[in-house]
């Protein structure tokens, strides 16, 4: 007999949910084949699931090879989850602490497989205006992208360049792969990244990764962000970057206590 428990317990929705979990970093995108075979739910109903869920904007489909990825909705959703946890609490008073004792743009942002979710924002009314998306893609031409992937494993970077198709968003944009690898080796070597006007004209970031002190692994970034035509990056080197380790050392004592890890 069942319990009055079960009575309350939606079997749909817990098949909906069990789709959605075998997305993350290490399985970033699926085939429907492959969703019925690993929930156990016929291809039929799994059609139907999955349909769904892309009407609903949780899941996307490749309209090349039909391949399945996590949706917009799905990362919406995990972008508001965060102004309920401990990290954006913590994060918040100590980017204001540094914005006001600078006068200087700081963004942060948490790492989800190879992209990064916008945690918070600070934003001085002098940097060239532009919408920051919650979800970002082009690691390899942001601040906070380039410092993520000079801390990620030899494997996991191997796994991001494999399918990588570099674009060149302006015209200092490094697209051409082993300018990217170099990049990203220097950034390693150095500490900190740079984004000479990559991602967007105008705009000159340095970046440090937020890091899980315990574990050793990476989980996010800390930028902070510069109008070029009123800073060049030789000064922005020669005054800011310890401004940008000691902010991303107190996030990542953060990090650490709260326990975030990838």
């Amino acid at each position: 007999m069942s319990s009055k428990k079960d009575q309350y317990f939606s079997k749909t929705l817990e098949k909906g949910l069990s789709i959605l979990d075998l997305f993350g970093r290490e399985h970033p995108s699926r085939s429907l084949t492959e969703i019925s075979t690993l929930t156990g739910i016929n291809k039929t109903s799994t059609y139907r699931l999955v349909n769904t869920l892309i009407q609903l904007g949780y899941l996307r489909k490749s309209v090349t090879d039909k391949s399945l990825r996590l949706g917009p909705k799905a990362f919406s959703m995990g972008h508001e989850c965060f102004h309920g946890f401990d990290i954006y609490q913590g994060i918040k008073p100590i980017i204001d602490k540094t914005f006001f004792e600078h006068h200087i743009s700081i963004d942060s942002a948490l790492i989800d497989g190879f992209k990064l979710i916008s945690l918070y924002r600070r934003e001085m009314p002098n940097l060239v205006s532009f919408h920051l998306p919650l979800i970002m893609d082009e690691l390899y031409a942001r601040a906070m992208g380039k410092i993520v992937l000079a801390n990620l494993g030899p494997d996991d970077l191997e796994h991001y360049f494999a399918d990588l198709v570099p674009k060149k968003l302006t015209p200092h944009t490094l697209a051409d792969i082993d300018e990217i690898r170099k990049d990203i080796r220097n950034t390693r070597t150095r500490g900190y990244s740079i984004n000479n006007k990559e991602y967007m004209t105008g705009v000159i970031s340095i970046g440090a990764p937020m890091m899980n002190l315990q574990t050793k692994s990476v989980v996010g970034a800390v930028s902070l962000d510069f109008p070029s035509r009123e800073y060049s990056l030789d000064a922005i080197e020669k005054q800011y970057i310890s401004v940008l380790l000691t902010l991303a050392t107190e996030a990542s004592d953060l990090i650490t206590t709260a326990g975030i890890r990838q």
